[in-house]
C-alpha cells in the first residue's frame, strides 16, 4: 500500500503555481463547484479539504493556493509558500499541476525539486489538454526527468479517469479500511462567520495550534469555506472558517459573490455558529442580517467578541457591549457572548468549553413528562388570552420530538389561535426552567381534544 502519514487513508495535495487549473481540476475531480474558480491567478488562498471516494478508495483531496517562486513577492505571496511547505509533511503524495497552454516553467521544476527532496510520492499532471489533439503539447516537459505524465483537462474531464486510476491503484479500499479502523466519532460541526476582517481565520489557528488558515492583515483573505477537524477533550470538532461577508451592494467580484454563498450553506453544515464582531463595530445592521440567519436555520449561536486586547476598559466595559448587543439582537436571547483575543489565545480555553456544553444541549433530550409538567404550570401560572370567539385555549402536552435543533411539539385544542406573544412567552419560560444556553428551540403546535 502508499505510505501514509495520515492513519490508512491518504491524503492527497493538489499543487502548481498560480492558475494553472488546480482549483478547476479539483471540482472536477470532485465532481461538484467545491472551489471557487475565477480568471483572476491566485483566487485559492487557504488550504481547502474534500473527501473523495474513487473506485470504492476513499481519500482526501486538498487544493493549495498557488505556489510563487519570488521571495520578494507580496504577504500573501509568502503566506502561501510557507504555508505549501508545510503542508507537504502532512499529506501523503501531490498532484503537481503545470499548464499545458503556457508550458514548462521554472516555478514548475521547483516545486518537482521540492518534492524529490522530501522523498513525496507525486503524479506529474499537465492540464488544459481538452483532448488527444493537444497531447503534444505536454511532451516539453519530460524534460523535467518525469517517467510518466498526465495529460488531463479539468474543465471536459479528459483524462482524469486515467489519472485516478493510477493514483489511487495502491489506496486501501473502503472494506479494508473499516476493518482497521474503529467507527469514526460523531462530529461537533461549527461554523466560523462574521464581517471581513474580525479575526475568524486567526481563531482557527488559535484552536488548531497550527497555522491551517492563511492569516495576513488583508481583510477578505480567505475566499473559501474551509473544513479543519480536531479533538477536545475526546471529542472530534468539524470547523468551517468561512469568507467575511460584507454588504450585498459592496460585493462585486464573482469570486466573492460565490464565497458569500458558500457562507450561507456553512451555516446549513453546522450545529453551532460562532458569529465574531469586532470590539469597536459592535452589532451593525449586516451582524444582524448574519445572526438572523444562523437563527432562522435552528442552529446553536455564540456571539465572539474578539481582539479584546486592544478595547480599552474597565470593569463594566463587558457588561456595556453584552447589553448593547441584547437589545439589539433582540431575537435570540439564548445566545451567549465571550471575549477573547485569538491573536493572543486569550479565553480560547473556555470557548472550546462553551462550544461543548451549547452542543450538549443542542442534543440534549427532556422526556415529556417531565416536559408536560413544566407546560401545565406554566399555562396555569399565565393563563393564555381567549380566542377571538371567547373560547379558552386547552394546552395538554408537550413532547420533544427531536433534537439537533430540540423541537418541541404542544397539543392544544386550538393551534391556530396561539399568538405569537404567547409562543414567544412559552419560550422565555423554557429558558428560564431549562438551561438551554446557546441554543434555539422550535416551538410547534399540534391539534388536540377540546
Amino acid at each position: 500500500m502508499i505510505r501514509t502519514v495520515n492513519n490508512i487513508k491518504p491524503v492527497i495535495a493538489i499543487i502548481g503555481r498560480p492558475n494553472v487549473g488546480k482549483s478547476t481540476l479539483f471540482n472536477q475531480i470532485l465532481g461538484k463547484n467545491a472551489a471557487i474558480v475565477d480568471d483572476r491567478p491566485g483566487v485559492t488562498r487557504d488550504l481547502h479539504y474534500e473527501e473523495m471516494v474513487y473506485d470504492d478508495k476513499p481519500f482526501t483531496l486538498i487544493d493549495t493556493g498557488g505556489f510563487h517562486i519570488d521571495e520578494e513577492g507580496d504577504i500573501i505571496t509568502r503566506a502561501i509558500r510557507r504555508q505549501i511547505e508545510e503542508v507537504l509533511s502532512t499529506v501523503d503524495g501531490v498532484l503537481l499541476v503545470t499548464d499545458g497552454a503556457a508550458g514548462l516553467h521554472p516555478a514548475d521544476e521547483e516545486i518537482l525539486d521540492l518534492l524529490r527532496r522530501n522523498g513525496l510520492r507525486y503524479w506529474f499532471v499537465v492540464t488544459k489538454i481538452d483532448n488527444e489533439h493537444l497531447e503534444v503539447r505536454s511532451a516539453e516537459f519530460f524534460a523535467t526527468g518525469v517517467e510518466r505524465l498526465f495529460p488531463v483537462s479539468g474543465t471536459t474531464g479528459y483524462g482524469v479517469g486515467d489519472l485516478l486510476g493510477e493514483m489511487t491503484k495502491e489506496f486501501w479500499t473502503r472494506k479494508e479500511i473499516g476493518e482497521k479502523l474503529p467507527p469514526p466519532p460523531d462530529e461537533i460541526r461549527v461554523a466560523v462567520i462574521g464581517r471581513p476582517n474580525v479575526g475568524k481565520s486567526t481563531l482557527v489557528n488559535a484552536i488548531l495550534g497550527e497555522e491551517r488558515m492563511l492569516v495576513t492583515p488583508v481583510p477578505g483573505t480567505t475566499v473559501d469555506p474551509i473544513d479543519s477537524l480536531f479533538r477536545h477533550d475526546d471529542r472530534t470538532f468539524r470547523i468551517i472558517d468561512t469568507a467575511g461577508i460584507r454588504r450585498k451592494k459592496n460585493i462585486t467580484l464573482k469570486a466573492e459573490k460565490a464565497a458569500v454563498i458558500r457562507a450561507f450553506t456553512a451555516i446549513d453544515r453546522s450545529d453551532i455558529v460562532l458569529f465574531l464582531m469586532d470590539p469597536t463595530e459592535i452589532g451593525t445592521d449586516q451582524d444582524l442580517r448574519l445572526i438572523g440567519m444562523a437563527h432562522e436555520k435552528n442552529r446553536g449561536i455564540i456571539i465572539v467578541i474578539n481582539k479584546w486586547d486592544i478595547v480599552e476598559k474597565d470593569e463594566k466595559t463587558f457588561d456595556r457591549l453584552v447589553k448593547d448587543i441584547r437589545c439589539r439582537i433582540k431575537f435570540a436571547p439564548y445566545a451567549p457572548v465571550i471575549s477573547i483575543s485569538a491573536l493572543h489565545r486569550f479565553r480560547i480555553e473556555r470557548l472550546l468549553q462553551l462550544l461543548e456544553e451549547v452542543f450538549d444541549r443542542y442534543t440534549r433530550q427532556i422526556d415529556e413528562e417531565t416536559l408536560t409538567a413544566w407546560l401545565l404550570k406554566t399555562v396555569e401560572r399565565t393563563p393564555p388570552p381567549l380566542t377571538r370567539f371567547h373560547k379558552p385555549l386547552m394546552f395538554t402536552r408537550a413532547v420533544m420530538t427531536s433534537v439537533r435543533p430540540p423541537t418541541v411539539v404542544i397539543t392544544v385544542n386550538k393551534p391556530t389561535s396561539v399568538h405569537f406573544s404567547y409562543t414567544r412567552h412559552l419560550l422565555n419560560c423554557f429558558y428560564e426552567e431549562f438551561d438551554y444556553t446557546g441554543v434555539p428551540l422550535r416551538l410547534l403546535f399540534k391539534r388536540g381534544s377540546s
